[in-house]
């Protein structure tokens, strides 16, 4: 009971201190009152002991002292313990969202051109309009199923690395058509007015980032910041085009695109927020064009926000 009452009166003490002047006044008016009123004691029995009221600490002195019966104030939050990040940490269905475009370095008239986009009777060579994206309506989805963060030094320094399918959908403002022959594909521009006119690809990747995150314990308030190159494998590819001559049509076909693709992949972000650009460093197609791909966006499920 007597520890009691002494605690409400340093409560009380401390409450109408407060309210008087700033935090310094309240901790020097708390701490006299309790050593010269409060806590004055010759009870031997009274071992030593901390009290806490929020912020506030009270530390008794050991009876015997010359102290004795005396207590030490401490106005301040208790330091938050660090959390425990795993050396290895998977995140889970990571999704990014952007816009994509391409370099071109094709060597427009060269042979090698004029024979995988002919020019029609009459028409001129083909240039890089023929092949000009909306951008707009040129998307980048990826989805990363599964990420891997490793600590290399101290959690500040790490490397990215998972699985992820890359999506890239390049929506055409010409109308032109991917043809399939027996020996080889080409592109012909068409006589009909396409609605909607896309190549969509499909490139199973792997990253591999180096990453640096400033504050690793607390992300909401952290920058990072990862580059690496990143290795990708074909899984899929078509054509969509809409029209009113011939309706919706879907093609499915490797359309001549590469393969593998090598690429480099950066990330910058701070929080919650992490922006992402890529490029490619192995053009779409394997011969005729040398378009060179390029992405950039936000990720809106990001993996850095699955760590602690």
């Amino acid at each position: 009971m007597r520890k009691l009452i002494q605690y409400l009166t340093v409560g009380a003490v401390l409450s109408a201190s407060m309210l008087q002047g700033d935090g310094a006044n309240a901790q020097d008016t708390l701490h006299r009152v309790v050593t010269d009123t409060v806590w004055q004691t010759t009870d031997t029995t009274w071992h030593p002991d901390t009290a806490r009221f929020g912020p506030v600490s009270i530390i008794q002195n050991t009876p015997g002292c010359d102290s004795c019966g005396n207590v030490s104030v401490v106005i301040g939050r208790k330091k938050s313990k660090k959390k425990k990040i795993k050396n290895v940490d998977l995140s889970w269905l990571n999704f990014d969202f952007g816009f994509n475009n391409y370099s071109d370095r094709s060597d427009y008239g060269s042979p090698e051109v004029n024979d995988f986009a002919p020019a029609n009777p009459g028409d001129p060579e083909a240039t890089s309009s023929v092949f000009s994206l909306r951008g707009g309506k040129s998307v980048n989805v990826n989805i990363w199923p599964v990420i891997a963060n490793v600590n290399i030094v101290q959690h500040k320094l790490n490397l990215i690395t998972g699985i992820g399918i890359v999506m890239n959908n390049y929506r055409y403002s010409k109308d032109i058509s991917y043809v399939n022959a027996f020996s080889k594909t080409y592109v012909m521009r068409d006589s009909v007015s396409f609605k909607k006119n896309k190549l969509f690809t499909e490139y199973l990747t792997i990253p591999l980032l180096l990453n640096f995150e400033s504050n690793p314990y607390h992300t909401s308030n952290s920058f990072r910041i990862s580059a690496g190159p990143t290795f990708g494998y074909l899984v899929k590819s078509r054509t969509k085009q809409v029209s009113k001559a011939r309706g919706k049509i879907k093609d499915n076909d490797a359309f001549n695109l590469e393969t593998f693709r090598l690429g480099l992949r950066g990330e910058i972000g701070f929080g919650p927020v992490t922006l992402y650009g890529s490029y490619s460093l192995t053009p779409i197609h394997q011969y005729g064009l040398k378009q060179y791909p390029f992405s950039i966006g936000i990720e809106l499920i990001s993996h850095a926000s699955s760590i602690p």
